[in-house]
């Protein structure tokens, strides 16, 4: 008779193999059921490969040899990237690839290079029924007898595409790619691919050449807002069809994308002026006008008398200086300067004792109203200039007239009735030159307000003189 010890050590030992029988139970059951699922979805990837496979023999034979390759890269693509690297449907494919690489490109040497890679896959596989001709069977045959000969097709990838992965990015910036192919790959275009952490699908992008040959390319900061971002780089020909990769979209290179730093708030600095932009080169006109006074000394333009008192004199009236000028620096410029005078004041000279037609049938002689001078000038800022306010030096040579109204040494025959005493003018030059100061006040980077004082001396006809102009100027 069992007691109730060793009845309870049976009961407990039934429960232990019953739960380890549970156990085993529910660890078969999901694999068979993990294993039916990824078969069911191995299936479905199939059944897309084979129909991309059908539309692509349909473009062949439709003679659409670039959508025939377009379709079969894509199905190769897709294969890669569902983990059937090595299933009969992608043997299919590159034999596919390589009938339409021969029959519709003409690319013997590739053609043989895909029915290769499908005999390593599937060695048993053999061309589709419907497709072959005697070049392409041939082609297929020389694959065959290459097979097993040890000769590579290709450079490994890290040779073909010589490349430093990219590991670590800052998040909200680009992230940059550069990748030295071969020499000798033939390659048409170097495509980086990218693929955000939270997108779906590969984004392509065209590398371009340097100077150096290598190729350049960037995932834009867009992309680098997850905390990863992968990418691969393919080789392609001008048909589309890859030579190359560096990395698949199975098997990416990861770059992991590091959070971005905040932006520490740059300390307050006193307000400044903004900077000038750079005057060296640019052309610039100014319009003053003014009045001015002068030493006069000489003899009459039109009554052909001595001043009666040398001295001071304003010049009455006033002047234009229109001037059209270059910055050679920022402080240096030249320009050419002219000086417009308006002279009032003189009076009309009766010719007292006339000779033939001297002065007119009326013998009265109209005095000058006006002179002119044109002028060389180079002018120097003595501020930095970013200033808004600008003191300039200056000097200026040229030729012409400035022209002085003053009494004169003679009967009182001049006026409208010939009876007022006589004004004239007295013409200093014809050689002008001489220094100037100045102020410019900038009003905004292309204009400013100007105010100018220069002296001028006259040779042979000796003056002195001096002018107060206030204006504008522009650079252009």
């Amino acid at each position: 008779m069992r007691t109730c010890s060793q009845l309870g050590k049976l009961s407990l030992g039934g429960a232990r193999f019953a739960a380890r029988w549970f156990v085993m139970s529910l660890v078969v059951t999901l694999l068979v059921t993990s294993s039916a699922r990824a078969e069911d979805r191995d299936t479905a990837v199939v059944g897309k490969i084979t129909f991309l496979n059908r539309k692509a023999v349909d473009a062949y034979q439709h003679l659409e040899f670039e959508t025939a390759v377009r379709l079969l890269n894509e199905a190769l693509d897709l294969s890669e990237r569902s983990g059937l690297t090595m299933h009969p449907i992608r043997a299919r494919t590159f034999v596919t690839l390589g009938i339409v690489t021969l029959g519709g490109m003409k690319q013997r040497d590739q053609a043989v290079k895909y029915f290769r890679k499908a005999l390593q896959i599937q060695p048993e596989v053999r061309l589709s029924s419907g497709l072959a001709n005697p070049e392409i069977q041939a082609a297929f045959d020389e694959a065959i007898a290459t097979l097993g000969s040890g000769s590579s097709d290709e450079l490994p990838p890290e040779k073909a595409l010589v490349h430093t992965p990219v590991q670590v990015a800052q998040g909200g910036q680009a992230v940059p790619i550069t990748v030295m192919p071969d020499k000798d790959l033939g390659a048409s275009t170097i495509v980086l691919r990218y693929r955000a952490g939270n997108a779906a699908t590969f984004t392509d992008v065209p590398m371009q050449k340097n100077g150096m040959g290598a190729y350049e390319g960037a995932i834009p900061a867009s992309a680098t807002s997850a905390d990863q971002v992968v990418y691969f780089i393919e080789a392609r020909r001008a048909d589309g069809s890859v030579i190359v990769k560096r990395g698949t979209a199975a098997d990416p290179i990861v770059v992991n994308v590091l959070a971005s730093a905040p932006v520490a708030a740059a300390p307050t600095a006193p307000t400044s002026p903004a900077a000038a932009p750079d005057m060296a080169g640019r052309f610039y006109i100014s319009i003053l006008g003014g009045t001015g006074v002068g030493y006069a000394r000489g003899t009459g333009e039109v009554t052909r008398n001595a001043v009666t008192s040398p001295g001071l004199v304003w010049t009455r009236a006033a002047q234009l200086a229109p001037e059209v000028g270059y910055f050679v620096t920022s402080r240096l410029s030249l320009g050419v300067q002219a000086r417009l005078q308006l002279v009032s004041g003189a009076t009309d000279y009766h010719v007292p004792m006339p000779v033939g037609d001297e002065c007119g049938s009326d013998h009265v002689c109209s005095p000058f109203k006006g002179a002119f001078a044109a002028l060389l000038k180079a002018s120097w800022r003595l501020a930095d200039p970013s200033s808004d306010v600008q003191p300039y030096v200056a000097f200026s040579a040229g030729g012409g007239y400035i022209r002085h109204v003053t009494d004169v040494t003679a009967p009182p025959t001049c006026g409208s009735t010939g009876t007022q005493a006589c004004k004239d003018t007295v013409a200093g030059g014809a050689v002008l030159f001489g220094p100037a100061v100045g102020l410019q006040y900038k009003l905004a980077d292309f204009a400013a307000l100007v105010a100018e004082l220069n002296a001028l001396v006259g040779a042979p006809n000796f003056t002195v003189n001096a002018d107060l102009n206030i204006g504008v100027a522009f650079q252009l």
